[in-house]
């Protein structure tokens, strides 16, 4: 059953009552046609899951009854941060980071690299339809964990803010290694950088090099960056369990 998201503050566990709005609300009654008496099941995206019934329905809110809960079902055993350089073609973007979200993503980047064609920030309305997206596929795959979808950023910026984080890799079309990963064995954080339709430039290459970041490569054929990002993050993910 697919799960639907509500926030944390729509929710009242003392009474054993929950709201759906918003987004939520137009999908399950003006899509899905959902009406009283319907059971559907609820995430607030910090990992728990509510099993309700809907017990009313009001001109712009869900009220439903909690019949039970359950928390953290389906997530990876990993924090799986995801630096995404901007892509030319935003559906194509899209669609990487809807698939990353299925997968088990905790948080999405969007970076701008060298090589990246469009060189300015994604607009209020871009990133509230990518917000869209992504809590679509969180519920479409149940998922329990909301991903969290970061502003976008400079690769002076990214560089500077990653430099604590642990687990670092970068897929590069022109690397020859396609060693196993090494992971530390004592955090599951891990960062992953996926670069544009042009790749990187040999002197980003260097100073992600220099800061610690192991770059690897996918093999021989060559990728779409929406194609790399989902296998780079299948393989990671599926490593962990």
């Amino acid at each position: 059953m697919e799960y639907y998201f509500t926030d944390r503050s729509n929710i009242d566990e003392a009474s054993g009552e929950l709201v759906v709005d918003e987004f939520e609300f137009n999908h399950l009654i003006k899509v899905l046609r959902k009406k009283t008496g319907d059971e559907i099941t609820i995430t607030d995206g910090e990992r728990n899951i509510y099993h309700c019934v809907i017990a009313e329905i009001s001109k712009d809110k869900l009220h439903c009854k909690i019949i039970s809960r359950e928390f953290n079902l389906y997530e990876p055993g990993i924090n799986l941060k995801l630096y995404l350089s901007l892509l030319r073609n935003m559906s194509r973007f899209e669609f990487a980071i809807e698939k990353a979200v299925e997968l088990g993503v905790s948080s999405i980047h969007p970076v701008i690299t060298e090589h990246t064609v469009n060189k300015t920030s994604l607009s209020s309305s871009k990133m509230n339809r990518i917000r869209k997206i992504i809590m679509g596929a969180m519920g479409q795959s149940q998922r329990c964990l909301l991903t969290e979808f970061k502003e976008t950023i400079t690769f002076q910026d990214f560089i500077s803010g990653t430099k604590q984080n642990s687990n670092k890799i970068v897929m590069y079309e022109y690397s020859e290694d396609i060693s196993e990963i090494d992971l530390e064995p004592n955090t599951n954080d891990v960062s992953l950088l996926i670069g544009p339709e042009g790749g990187f430039s040999e002197k980003e290459i260097s100073i992600l090099k220099n800061n610690n970041w192991q770059v690897r490569s996918l093999g021989e054929r060559k990728l779409r960056a929406e194609t790399a990002a989902i296998i780079s993050a299948y393989n990671l993910i599926t490593k962990q369990k």
